[in-house]
Formats: structure tokens, sequence, C-alpha cells
């Protein structure tokens, strides 16, 4: 959800301070939920590596892909508005199979509207640097440093395996998720001290000021204090996650669940619900039809108010239609 509204071009001060630690906490809470069972059998995990993000973005991405120049015409895409001055055109079929090859062999290449899903190759990656680390280290804090020296190794010589653009990025998520195995696999409890929640804050409020940076871009020097901070966040939101447990509302705690348990489907419909919202500022206030194509959002309204908008609706519209399309399919298994 941190994600979808950094995405709505909240005000720049809260985009900032949340960016510092959304993606990251994603890796933590995977290496927090890696079973030690698998250390001793890499094809299960392997497995379940390949059919729980390899498959789910190679799926969706090669049907965005089918659907560019359908996008194209409704100008969902344009060749005037894009994201960052980069604009779109319409595929040929060689662009058709290029743009294939590259999803298919490299995990890059997605469609725009998929903009989030490099996260799926960091995390897939990521996962395999992590685990070959963990079971030579097993749950040594070594682990973690030659990891971190490592990222700040590929970052500083700018260095990636050719064609399959593997480096800094992967190895940086590697080490977020040896975090969160430590994390678990030491039995620690530091979120449990409301004094690291304000810490948190007071830091990410610092960090995102004299060291902003994302899990997307940044530079060497920047890697060792990133990490600190983005951890800490992170313990941060232990601690919320605890205070929400004990006040035990049963619809706040079932509707964060649900999110969670769905985070593919907020991750692949966001952007192009945002677009609903796009739409209706083309309407109300006149603008170009193709002005519609500007990404993720129509930033000048977003950043005056209409940012709530976007949130609501690029959360809402992934989660209702999941939860719809469940609905159905439980009615239609129950007539069967």
């Amino acid at each position: 959800m941190l994600v979808v509204m950094c995405h709505s071009r909240c005000p720049i001060i809260i985009q900032n301070y949340f960016a510092m630690f959304a993606m990251p906490s994603f890796f933590f809470m995977s290496g927090y939920c890696f079973k030690e069972k698998y250390l001793d059998d890499i094809w299960p995990f392997t497995k379940k590596r390949v059919t729980g993000i390899y498959w789910p973005y190679l799926k969706w991405s090669l049907l965005f892909l089918l659907l560019h120049n359908v996008f194209f015409y409704l100008n969902i895409y344009s060749d005037e508005y894009g994201f960052n001055g980069r604009v779109s055109a319409l595929y040929s079929i060689s662009d058709y199979l290029h743009h294939a090859v590259s999803i298919i062999t490299k995990m890059e290449g997605h469609e725009q509207l998929l903009g989030a899903y490099w996260f799926l190759k960091s995390l897939f990656v990521g996962s395999f640097i992590f685990f070959f680390t963990v079971k030579m280290m097993r749950s040594s804090p070594w682990g973690l440093i030659v990891l971190l020296f490592l990222t700040v190794c590929l970052s500083y010589f700018n260095w990636s395996v050719p064609y399959f653009h593997i480096g800094t990025r992967e190895c940086f998520a590697a080490c977020f998720i040896y975090v969160g195995y430590l994390y678990k696999s030491h039995q620690l409890d530091w979120h449990r001290r409301p004094w690291l929640w304000c810490v948190a804050v007071l830091l990410v409020a610092v960090g995102s000021k004299y060291w902003y940076t994302t899990m997307r871009t940044y530079e060497y020097w920047i890697v060792l204090p990133y990490a600190i901070t983005a951890t800490l966040a992170i313990l941060s939101v232990f601690y919320l996650s605890q205070r929400i447990a004990e006040k035990n509302d049963s619809r706040v705690t079932k509707f964060l669940v649900f999110t969670g348990d769905h985070t593919m489907e907020l991750l692949t419909w966001h952007f192009l619900s945002l677009k609903i919202v796009s739409l209706l500022l083309v309407i109300l206030y006149g603008l170009p039809i193709k002005q519609l194509s500007e990404f993720p959002v129509i930033e000048t309204y977003a950043r005056n108010g209409w940012w709530i908008a976007y949130f609501i609706v690029g959360v809402s519209v992934p989660l209702a239609g999941t939860y719809i399309y469940q609905k159905l399919g439980v009615k239609k298994e129950n007539k069967e």
C-alpha cells in the first residue's frame, strides 16, 4: 500500500519518507519467512521461487505485452506523454519478439504498466544469492557483511552480469533477505521496544533528506546508511503491526491480511487502476485525451491533492477485483 501511495505522487516529503523502506520490506519479509528445511534440498526452494515469482512475472508480462497496441489505441500509451519524457509507440512484430525474448530470458522489457515488476527480478535472483550465501554461512552475521561488501563493490565499479544485467540491485536485495533471515533465526525482538520506533522515525526523516535513495538507484557510499535506515524502519513496521494486533480490530486485521495475501495482484493492476482517476481528470478539466498516458499519474493534479483519489483507487480496485473474482470462483465450485 505504501508503494501505491508513492506511485500516486503524494507530497514529496511523504513519498521520499516511505520510499526509503517500502521495497526493502518485501525482501526482509522474504528472509524472515525462509524455511531452513530448503537448505538440505535446493529443488523445492527452486520450484517455489519459479512458481511463485518467475511464472507470475512471465504470465502477466507477456499478456500486457500482447495488449501493448490495444493500450496505445486507447491512449493509455501515447507518443506525447509517458514516464519522465519516455513515450511509447506502436509495436511491430519484431518489437513484440524482442520484448518477449527479453521478458523470458532476463526478466526485463516488461510493459510500462508493470513498471513495479523490476522488484520481481530482484527478488527472484536475490533469493538465490541469499540461498547460496546462507548455505555456506548459515546464520552467521558474516554472510551479511560479505553481501554488503559485494553490493558496495558492484555499485562502485558499476558491474553486472552481461546480457542478464544481474548486479548491484540483486545483491542488495539479498542483503535485506539475509537481514530478515538473521532476525528470525536469532529470535530477535528489537521491534518490541518503543524507543526503536522513535529512532527509526527520526532516522528515516533525516535520511530521506540527506541520503535519500531507493532500491532502484543509489551510489556506493549510500549502501550502508540506507541499509541501516531501512532496516530500522522495517522493525518499526513490526512494532506498528504488534500494536494493531493488540487493538484486536478484526476488520483492520482482515483487510491487512487480505492485502498482504494478494500483493501480486496489487503489484500487477495498480498502475492500470490509476488510469481511472486520470480519465476522470481528463474529463473534468478538459485535458487532451493523450494526457491519459502520462505515467504513472497526471503529476500536476496529483501533487495538488488528487493523489488521495489515486491512492484509494490504486489500492481498492485491484483488491475489490480480486475479492469478487474469488467469490465468483467459490460460487462456481459450489455449483459444480
